[in-house]
């Protein structure tokens, strides 16, 4: 299987060289050649690119990327054709996982990876986990990915020129446009494990022009997308039974992002899987528990207090900080507390990305290094959650523990504490019921020594809240008793 790499590039000076090293250390034992289309360069991206002894081919009758990928496509002989770009970077295995997944799928025409940026910003891990997370589910359910990444897209040589290539596609010729015309004659896969690495430069704009920039172009995106799914001719002005599917599908998606937004940010959603966030209810039992310790002497506090009324608890221990203060770690289990895993670095979306993934496991390494245990209880930060973290505890052989009971523990500048404890304790009492797991704090993240890491209001309210709910003939349980499933797992 041959491959044709089509790589078409404008004044890519800046970028090009370390592209083109990447595309010429690939691992993929088969033949392969790379195409860069010269598009109106007045830079020295074609000399950069003959010095890598790359073909170079000449386009410049109209400085157009599709233009561009249409010349560069007819001067190659591939059976497999790949989009690239000048401004990424290609890890060594990204043309050998391609070939693979085409091997192992011949009835596919085209496929799509997925992209990371170079540069790191605040708001990169939502877009490009909503995309991976969007392609999922539309390849799933309409066999092609929802948002192509023109970066990294592959495509078999005789369907490209069985749906007419790129000629008059009116919008995003090379992604959009193309995935909507495979997709009349075959299946397009979407493949998360194939990555590269893209620059960030399209999306460093002021706010108010990206934010318009997008909503242009996904309301663009949607009516064509649309009208694909429900015509046979994309380009014929809409009926009203095809304006009402467009609009019966937009109002699906936005319901579909709503509900995955409430399993994402919702404690209790069971939408990705099991989360276990209360008894069954059926004993006038309750449980306790404590995020993000251990943290110095608080958590000792808070420890003496349970030990002076005979309770234990369940203490969601950071990895960081177990590391910090192990002594305080074994004292919990000296105790006869229990001790969950809370993530090695309590990044409040961790669930996300593959990295969260590490991290968690990071800290089962962490806890048992320090206490010689395997948590089996995980409680991932502000409870937020996606399917493949439930997907990672499951391979892990952990269960996913939330919570039905909290209020905000922080201490708050300028409060007479002696007095909010008693406001505080009574919002905890008047929330629980049988069965309910509740959610208080002795630690703030990675913070030790600082305003927010203060626990006091926590300390002070603690003895006020066993005393109410002993007194109204509740019990107190660790979570694993409560819900009758294991402390820690086998090491390993």
């Amino acid at each position: 299987m041959k491959i044709s790499v089509v790589l078409p590039a404008c004044n890519e000076e800046q970028f090009l060289a370390k592209t083109l090293e990447s595309l010429k250390d690939q691992t993929y034992k088969g033949d392969y050649e790379i195409v860069v289309v010269d598009n109106c360069s007045t830079d020295k991206t074609a000399q950069i690119a003959k010095g890598f002894g790359i073909r170079v081919i000449s386009a410049n009758e109209e400085r157009n990327v599709t233009y561009a990928r249409q010349m560069g496509v007819d001067a190659t002989d591939g059976d497999i054709i790949v989009q690239a770009d000048g401004d990424t970077l290609y890890p060594r295995h990204w043309l050998e996982k391609i070939a693979k997944r085409f091997e192992e799928h011949p009835e596919a025409v085209a496929l799509s990876g997925r992209f990371l940026y170079r540069d790191h910003f605040l708001w990169a891990f939502i877009e490009l986990n909503l995309r991976n997370w969007m392609n999922k589910i539309s390849a799933a359910f309409f066999k092609r990915p929802f948002l192509v990444c023109g970066a990294t897209f592959a495509f078999r040589r005789e369907a490209f020129y069985r749906v007419g290539g790129y000629r008059n596609i009116a919008y995003s010729a090379d992604q959009h446009g193309i995935t909507s015309r495979f997709r009349k004659i075959g299946t397009i896969l979407y493949d998360s494990d194939i990555i590269v690495l893209t620059s960030a430069r399209s999306v460093q704009q002021p706010w108010f022009v990206l934010l318009g920039a997008v909503l242009a172009n996904l309301a663009r995106l949607m009516l064509d997308y649309s009208l694909n799914l429900f015509s046979a001719k994309p380009k014929a002005r809409p009926t009203s039974m095809k304006k009402k599917l467009v609009a019966a599908f937009c109002a699906m998606l936005a319901c579909f992002i709503g509900f995955a937004c409430y399993g994402y940010f919702s404690p209790v959603s069971p939408v990705f899987g099991q989360v276990y966030y209360a008894g069954d209810g059926s004993e006038k039992v309750v449980a306790l528990t404590f995020d993000d310790g251990p943290n110095g002497e608080y958590t000792q506090q808070i420890l003496a207090i349970l030990d002076n009324y005979d309770i234990d608890a369940t203490f969601f221990c950071i990895g960081a900080n177990v590391e910090l203060y192990p002594e305080i770690a074994m004292q919990i289990l000296a105790e006869g507390s229990v001790l969950g895993n809370h993530t090695y670095s309590h990044d409040a979306n961790h669930a996300l990305t593959t990295q969260g993934e590490r991290d968690l496991e990071k800290t089962q390494d962490v806890i048992y290094s320090v206490t010689g245990v395997w948590p089996h209880l995980f409680r991932p930060p502000h409870g937020k959650k996606t399917p493949w973290e439930l997907d990672c505890l499951k391979e892990n052989g952990m269960i996913e523990i939330t919570w039905s009971v909290s209020y905000n523990d922080q201490v708050i500048m300028g409060t007479d504490l002696q007095a909010y404890a008693q406001t505080f304790a009574n919002n905890i009492v008047k929330r629980v019921s049988a069965g309910s797991i509740i959610l208080l704090h002795d630690g703030y993240g990675l913070e030790h020594d600082t305003f927010k890491s203060d626990r006091t209001l926590t300390i002070l309210a603690l003895p006020l809240i066993i005393e109410q709910l002993q007194a109204q003939g509740y019990h107190f349980v660790t979570v694993p008793e409560m819900l009758d499933v294991p402390a820690y797992n086998e090491a390993g």
